[in-house]
């Protein structure tokens, strides 16, 4: 497929690699199979972990692949999206990746990064929140544009921390080595969920609402609920042994020797 700069509408790229709960990665292969966006680019990395992929039987080399959703007429943005079977294992890979894709990024005129992602929660904060929605939590390049996504319903502008890997430092050196605005949205989960489809359809929905998607992005439902369900059983586990610890340290037979 033959791209320019030239052929495309006011182009947003988003990104979604593996990382925690694959919460990223589900999310931007989820808008890929909703909005039925074509492949035009692929690519390796020779910092990816050395291993194969093996999908029904037949060994492939880890890639990064790169999807165009044209828009619809009542849409403002064609959208360039990126995943991939990895993310680089080292500072350097990470950045020379990120230079990379977003120099790919900038020749065919896209001036809006953003990145999906997730925010891992500690259980307690987690489960103190559950069962209402998954928060959002975002950074951004600049002030306007950390104001015009916090406005969200459920979205929480982070205050101070980090974000590790590919997913986090590919929105910012956009921005910082490219003039491009970027921005960064973490769905909450947590540590137990390799694969929190929950987390992923709360992403998907709240992207597709800021950048102006029309699709219903429902794809996910039955995975999502899924989870809920390990979740409430997790919560009530978690619980029940709450319960036990808190007996058994108040028999009244116990004692220290």
């Amino acid at each position: 497929m033959d791209i320019t700069s030239d052929s495309l509408e006011h182009p947003v790229a988003v990104v979604g690699l593996p990382g925690i709960a694959n919460v990223g990665r589900i999310s931007v292969e989820t808008l890929i199979d909703e909005l039925d966006a074509e492949l035009f680019m692929q690519f390796f990395c020779s910092e990816f972990p050395p291993q194969v992929i093996i999908r029904e039987g037949i060994s492939e080399m880890p890639k990064s692949s790169v999807y165009l959703y044209r828009s619809a007429p009542d849409e403002p943005n064609d959208l360039i999206i990126l995943t991939g079977d990895f993310q680089p294992t080292n500072s350097r890979g990470v950045f020379e990746y990120a230079d990379f894709i977003v120099k790919e990024f900038a020749s065919l005129g896209v001036e809006q990064v953003y990145a999906l992602a997730a925010y891992e929660q500690e259980y307690a904060a987690y489960f103190n929140q559950f069962p209402e929605e998954p928060r959002v939590f975002v950074s951004a390049s600049d002030q306007e544009i950390l104001d015009r996504i916090s406005t969200m319903t459920g979205v929480v502008a982070m205050k101070q921390g980090v974000i590790n890997g590919a997913n986090g430092i590919i929105p910012v050196w956009a921005a910082t080595m490219y003039d491009m605005e970027g921005a960064c949205l973490l769905g909450e989960t947590i540590g137990m969920l390799k694969m929190d489809y929950r987390a992923a359809r709360r992403m998907v929905r709240l992207f597709g609402d800021f950048i102006g998607i029309k699709s219903s992005m429902d794809g996910l439902d039955d995975q999502a609920e899924q989870v809920v369900e390990f979740l409430l059983w997790a919560k009530e586990e978690m619980e029940q042994r709450g319960k036990q610890l808190e007996n058994e340290e108040s028999r009244s037979d116990r004692y220290i020797g």
